[in-house]
């Protein structure tokens, strides 16, 4: 089949899909991802099709940091930060979806972008969403988007998952109005519906992470699947710096320390603090200084090696324990690692997976970034790398997610769907 998948907007949220078009093409089919694109050279890089989709995502988290609209945790900066932005982020992206869609006979798209599900509606195609965070309401916990996971009971768990829910919806609606204007297409309702289109009975939702890590509630609709997580490795011809394996060979197993895209208005003071955290607790470590250039274009100590980005699927299984902000993508990864995860989130759903984290026993208790101090940061960093019951925990936790095929579960669900749509 011709499969389009589309998928928005930064690399945590790219890689899962870039899993899975390799797999889909290893089966046969044509795959075309489209992404942003700053993401172009991550699909050549495992020789698939792409599409860009609008403006590159990279200038708004940098703007995003210069305007403290990440690292103050202030949620009205962020806001203002995002209406400002909004013309930026939206330019083009939808006219760019339905182009890359043509001629596709089935579609996979990022939920809650509903965009996806438009174009597969005006195409007469076959789709199925895909979430890599909790957005379907359920009474087991509250919205990972609100509350910071913590469990207040069926009642206030329903209720929290009401505000994000209804904001996404009217955020996303408004964009989408125009689009299915311009498709000839009826508008979706004000309100969001209790069982909106992604959710019908006979459409697959498709949940990209592991059911050992957060199991499926009960209370979700049947055609709702936690498949397991959606891991990229490197591909087959990647090979580390050589400079990295000195490092590594030159002395004990290090810490990773990178909060991928995120980033403050003072890197400079974070990476002093991260340094300072290293000393107290006696660490070597590598620095990835990712999106959000932390630790980026300064001298680094001898026991500190610095790198813009490397596949995690490599790095973290190599290191005594692994520092970072709670993305799911890169949660994931450090669940897998089998090493223990000190998580410090900035935003949005990175405190529920910090949480989910620690309640697993696979990692110390959160920092938020805004609460960050060095001493703070190298008691979590000693406790990761010293404690014996949290490094067996996150051993056992990382076989039994090794043992899934997250991927070819989705893929063997979204192929049954489509042979019997109609």
């Amino acid at each position: 089949m011709r499969i389009t998948l589309l998928t928005v907007p930064a690399r945590g949220d790219t890689e899962p899909f870039v899993a899975l078009a390799v797999r889909l093409k290893e089966a046969g089919h044509q795959v075309k991802l489209a992404a942003r694109p700053d993401f172009a050279s991550l699909a050549a890089q495992y020789d698939l099709e792409f599409a860009p989709l609008g403006n590159p995502y990279q200038p708004f988290i940098a703007g995003a940091a210069e305007a403290s609209a990440i690292g103050s945790g202030h949620l009205l900066n962020q806001i203002r930060y995002g209406l400002k932005q909004r013309r930026f982020v939206t330019e083009g992206l939808h006219q760019d979806a339905l182009r890359a869609a043509q001629g596709s006979e089935a579609i996979i798209y990022k939920y809650p972008w509903i965009t996806g599900h438009t174009v597969a509606e005006k195409l007469g195609v076959a789709c199925a969403p895909a979430m890599l965070l909790p957005l379907i309401p359920t009474r087991e916990f509250p919205s990972f988007m609100l509350g910071r996971g913590i469990d207040r009971g069926q009642l206030l768990n329903q209720l929290f998952w009401r505000v994000p829910n209804e904001l996404v919806w009217q955020g996303l609606r408004w964009d989408d109005t125009r689009l299915r204007r311009q498709l000839g297409l009826r508008p979706r309702l004000i309100r969001r519906h209790p069982r909106p289109p992604e959710q019908r009975r006979d459409m697959p939702v498709f949940c990209a992470w592991s059911p050992t890590v957060l199991p499926r509630p009960a209370d979700w609709p049947e055609h709702v699947s936690v498949t397991g997580y959606w891991f990229l490795d490197p591909p087959s011809d990647w090979q580390p710096p050589a400079e990295l394996l000195r490092f590594l060979e030159d002395g004990s197993p290090p810490v990773s320390v990178g909060f991928g895209s995120m980033a403050s208005d003072d890197r400079q003071a974070t990476m002093r603090l991260v340094l300072e955290a290293l000393e107290m607790s006696c660490q070597r470590a590598v620095l990835l200084s990712g999106w959000g250039g932390f630790g980026a274009g300064g001298d680094l100590p001898k026991h500190v090696f610095g790198a813009e980005g490397l596949p995690h699927s490599w790095l973290f299984p190599r290191m005594a324990a692994v520092v970072h902000h709670g993305g799911a993508g890169t949660t994931a990864a450090g669940l897998r690692s089998g090493v223990p995860s000190v998580l410090v989130p900035f935003l949005a759903d990175q405190p529920s997976w910090a949480r989910v984290v620690h309640a697993l026993g696979a990692g110390p208790p959160a920092i938020p970034f805004q609460a960050l101090t060095a001493n703070r940061l190298a008691d979590a960093i000693r406790e990761a790398v010293t404690n014996p019951a949290m490094r067996q925990r996150a051993a056992a936790i990382a076989k039994e997610i090794r043992a899934e095929d997250g991927v070819g579960r989705a893929i063997e669900l979204f192929l049954q769907y489509v042979a019997s749509f109609a």
